[in-house]
This record gives structure tokens, sequence and C-alpha cells, in this order.
């Protein structure tokens, strides 16, 4: 997806505007049940991140785990005009997702589990994402 987050530029912008959900999707809450450093660490290991807010959509694969490259699906490993790339690096932590997008910048979120197979990603912001099971396409 696009935010799923070009995540360097795109997760991030996507993150930070908040209250924009999936398609078709409310707004994250950001409340709730917070996930500890175990739990992002086995939600997020080897799995897809799927965002999306107003056209824009992005997809980050979370190569790892509970830490290491953050790979920008873009149109898949195979596309000649638009390859997946590493746009970063990102780790569970104690207080949540960090992010680390080299000159692009440096975020960190807290993670909340909706319990509707949504995850509010929040820094005074929110933004509610998916999570597709391995490194592939977002629907």
């Amino acid at each position: 997806m696009g935010v799923i987050m070009k995540i360097s530029g795109v997760m991030a912008g996507v993150l930070l505007l908040g209250g924009v959900g999936l398609a078709g999707q409310a707004a994250a809450a950001c409340s709730g049940t917070a996930l500890d450093v175990t739990q992002l660490s086995a939600k997020f290991s080897g799995n897809t991140v799927c965002a999306q807010r107003a056209g824009d959509r992005w997809q980050e694969y979370h190569q790892g785990t509970g830490s290491g490259d953050l790979i920008d699906w873009k149109m898949g490993p195979g596309h000649a005009v638009d390859p997946s790339k590493q746009v970063g690096t990102w780790s569970a932590t104690n207080t949540g997702m960090a992010y680390d997008y080299g000159s692009g910048g440096q975020y960190t979120y807290q993670v909340f589990d909706n319990n509707d197979g949504t995850y509010s990603f929040c820094n005074g912001a929110e933004m509610a994402v998916t999570v597709r099971s391995g490194q592939g396409a977002c629907p």
C-alpha cells in the first residue's frame, strides 16, 4: 500500500497526519491495549504493515526478529521500474516501535491493539494500520 508507509517518508508522514484510517475504516483509537516489546516483536517481525491515507498507500516489510531492515514493498522485488528496496530500520522497544529512515528522520510510536484487526500507531497523532503475514503486497 502507499503508507503503507513509504515508511521512510510515507509511513512517517501518514502516521504523523493521523485521524485517518484505512479505506473504509475509522480513525485509530490510541487507547486500549498498548503492546509491550514482546507483543510488538511477535506481531511485526517478518510481517508487512499496510497503511493508507487519502489516495496514498504504502506497505513496509519488517525484516528480522524484534528489529531489522525496513523494506518498502513498492511494486515488488522483481518489478523493473519500482522494485522493493530498504528504506530504513525498525525495532520493537519497551515504549513502542522505533523507525529510522536515515536522513528521512527517526520516529517512535506507541502501538495499541484495536481488537478489530487494526493497530493504532500513536505519537501525538494516530494512524490505524493492518498487518499482513510475511512479505508481500497489501490488499
